[in-house]
């Protein structure tokens, strides 16, 4: 797998692949997130399905960084209910 301009941004490469914190997926410096096949922590999985969860724990992370401020609210769709029609 080729990085491309981002082997350059002085990250944490193990193996051309980004070292992140799986709790939050990012890596130092703070502010650069990654997902998917480009990254590496223990116990990852190089799977779709592990792709949509790393992007919402990214994304997730990459709120609280932009708006500290702001507490971030989501319901599982399981426990928001139907909507009415």
């Amino acid at each position: 797998m080729s990085l491309g301009p981002i082997a350059d941004w002085e990250l944490a490469l193990q193996h051309n692949q980004i070292g992140i914190d799986a709790a939050n997926h990012s890596d130092q410096p703070a502010g650069i997130f990654a997902i998917g096949d480009v990254v590496t922590y223990p116990a990852s999985l190089k799977l779709i399905l592990t792709g949509f969860a790393e992007a919402a724990i990214a994304a997730r992370s990459a709120y609280a960084l932009v708006h500290p401020e702001t507490p971030l609210h989501f319901e599982y769709s399981t426990t928001s209910g139907v909507p009415s029609i």
